[in-house]
């Protein structure tokens, strides 16, 4: 192809990229700058043809300063886009548990205080955990939590530690985004979610109190604890805000209430979700390892220490801004 045959049928979108570019270089809004990835692919290819076929020194400066110019936005736009993640983790999401303190101190309350109630049940009174966990269950926590060796059992379940965080991920985050979803039923549904967990686990944790070996089990999950339960927690005051909004829209109309429930929701619920795939990860490899028990306690309590710090301090200095 003749050099002017090359410049005429690529010209279009030279002077696209090149308008594109001009518009982000004066911080005015692009016609469709989402097309900018591809058009920058375009010219770096035409560039090299220019440059095999020697186009000349003219043309191949032009497409250059083009493909420059497409690269430092580019650049720029992956920055912007790994600095908003690392603010929503330090700011954002701190900032909108904040925001929901009420709710998740009430979730809080709705799942350990059933949890308390089946601990002392395995003493006082263990025939409701029997009437609430159904043979089989009671026979896997036996397998797991009884005499025999629980991690042998576990692997044998599952195969491989990647196939309990496969397991544990789909598990985890599916009640997480049931308890939410749970929410939408006037808030209702999102309290009892995060109360049906709490009466669960307090009857499983009843129940390898009265017949199996607690040691095991706290060993087991106390590593992981805190990213799990806070996350349920928060699930759950994310599902309660969504709910609370059709209840009480106050001076706005329910639909205005609802999109202003979801966008402080919003960062509630992602970062729960986050927390509880990290929370996966450490079950699956970590808690169920032969490091010692003396070593899981302490990654458990520094968890519980981190996420008080955290929830209570990370982003102080942007709420007042």
């Amino acid at each position: 192809m003749k050099r002017t045959a090359f410049e005429e049928s690529n010209e279009p979108h030279w002077v696209d990229l090149e308008s594109t570019l001009a518009a982000l270089d004066s911080k005015q809004p692009a016609m469709d700058a989402r097309r900018l990835p591809r058009l920058f692919r375009q010219v770096c290819g035409d560039l090299a043809l220019a440059q095999q076929r020697m186009y000349g020194r003219k043309l191949c400066e032009r497409l250059n300063t083009m493909v420059i110019g497409a690269y430092q936005h580019l650049h720029l736009a992956l920055n912007r886009g790994a600095s908003g993640f690392v603010r929503f983790f330090a700011a954002t999401f701190p900032q909108g548990v904040r925001r929901e303190a009420a709710l998740v101190w009430l979730n809080f309350a709705l799942f350990f205080a059933p949890l308390a109630a089946f601990l002392a049940a395995a003493y006082f009174e263990p025939k409701w955990i029997f009437a609430l966990l159904p043979p089989e269950l009671r026979q896997m926590m036996d397998a797991q939590y009884g005499a025999g060796t629980g991690d042998e059992y576990v692997r044998e379940q599952f195969g491989s530690n990647f196939g309990m965080f496969g397991f544990y991920i789909m598990n985890n985050v599916s009640i997480n985004f049931r308890i939410f979803a749970g929410g939408v039923i006037l808030g209702v549904g999102a309290a009892y979610g995060i109360g049906y967990q709490g009466v669960f686990i307090g009857a499983m944790f009843g129940y390898v109190h009265h017949s199996g070996n607690p040691e095991r089990l706290y060993t087991f999950c106390s590593s992981h604890s805190s990213w799990e339960l806070l996350g349920f927690i928060l699930g759950g005051a994310a599902g309660m805000r969504i709910g609370l909004a059709l209840v009480n829209p106050g001076r706005l109309t329910r639909m205005a209430a609802l999109r202003d429930a979801g966008r402080r929701a919003l960062p509630v619920l992602l970062g729960s979700t986050a927390m509880i795939s990290c929370a996966a990860v450490i079950e699956g490899f970590f808690s169920p390892s032969s490091a010692p028990a003396g070593l899981k306690y302490t990654v458990g309590i520094l968890g519980w220490v981190m996420f008080a710090a955290y929830f209570s301090l990370a982003g102080r200095r942007m709420d007042a801004t």
